[in-house]
């Protein structure tokens, strides 16, 4: 019975110390959440309180160093047949428990064999513009917007008109209430400019997705970026500032048979531009009129009182 009690206690001891599987997980867990904005699963934050659990309740069970030293210590009148051999009562108490004790630690370790411990937290996208307002003269062309993003026949819808008339601010505002209002679950953009660079439309692109890209191939970039983008089943990507039609495959965007998921929203000084591209709706926006120029410049700047000015 002594050599049985002996080797149950150490063996759960052993398992206590040597086990290594929680260091494993929470390095895992580190380095994730270091490289990329992601989420514990909740199944492993339960295994990591159920693990600290248990083990400190084995702990417990063990005689503690300083206690086993007092014992050592003890005058041969308090040991058992005038000290020759230990305790053997309270070994077994210590035997019986630690028995009772090793089938949950080694069950509870072998429990953190997970094949992910962590989940990519989606990016919200775009939010809405700070203080923007709905003016008349705005409304008719975020209705015709609105109308085609809704469209599930439509995939490509294009906004146009002279510079600074407040096409990126609009199509930003709309962005945040389709994604509201649940008619897509994700919004990203990219800034294409006058002299379009494909692989840093690219990279804004997944900048938003938190994909990472580890080519330089603008091909195969486009590749990837595309399988990234199916795997989302609603999203509106935007294309802001476009001088110059670009091919939509050649940066990776996917659209129409190939992702029905996917809405295209771009914007553009000019509107052939846009027909080029092969929008389906193609929606103007003009100047302000003159009240509302001057609703907003008084918003802006203060109340200013003469209209004349």
């Amino acid at each position: 019975m002594y050599l049985t009690t002996v080797t149950t206690s150490a063996t759960l001891k052993k398992k206590l110390e040597s086990s290594r599987k929680k260091q494993i997980v929470e390095h895992t867990v580190e380095e994730a959440v270091r490289r990329n904005p992601v989420e514990v699963e909740a199944v492993v934050k339960s295994w990591f309180d159920k693990v600290n659990d248990v083990t400190k309740d084995a702990s417990k069970i063990l005689p503690r160093r300083e206690d086993k030293s007092k014992e050592e210590g003890k005058g041969n009148n308090q040991r058992c047949f005038m000290g020759l051999c230990p305790n053997l009562i309270r070994r077994h108490q210590i035997s019986r428990k630690a028995s009772k004790a090793l089938p949950i630690v080694v069950r509870t370790r072998e429990e953190g064999n997970f094949e992910k411990v962590c989940y990519r937290i989606t990016p919200q996208g775009i939010g809405a513009v700070k203080g923007f307002e709905f003016f008349e003269s705005r409304t008719l062309a975020a209705d015709e917007i609105m109308n085609a993003l809704n469209d599930a026949d439509v995939n490509l819808i294009g906004v146009y008109g002279m510079g600074g008339v407040g096409k990126t601010t609009l199509v930003k505002q709309i962005a945040a209430q389709v994604r509201e209002c649940g008619i897509v679950k994700l919004v990203v953009m990219a800034t294409v400019t006058h002299n379009p660079d494909l692989k840093t439309v690219q990279q804004q692109i997944a900048d938003w997705l938190d994909y990472k890209f580890d080519v330089e191939s603008v091909e195969v970039r486009a590749a990837r970026l595309s399988e990234r983008i199916k795997r989302e089943e609603k999203i509106l990507i935007i294309l802001d500032d476009i001088w110059a039609a670009i091919k939509l495959e050649e940066v990776g965007i996917p659209y129409g048979l190939d992702h029905k998921g996917s809405k295209i929203l771009m914007t553009s000084r000019n509107q052939s531009v846009l027909l080029e591209m092969g929008v389906q709706r193609d929606v103007l926006l003009e100047v302000l009129q003159h009240q509302e120029a001057w609703n907003l410049f008084e918003k802006i700047v203060g109340d200013l009182k003469d209209s004349n000015l």
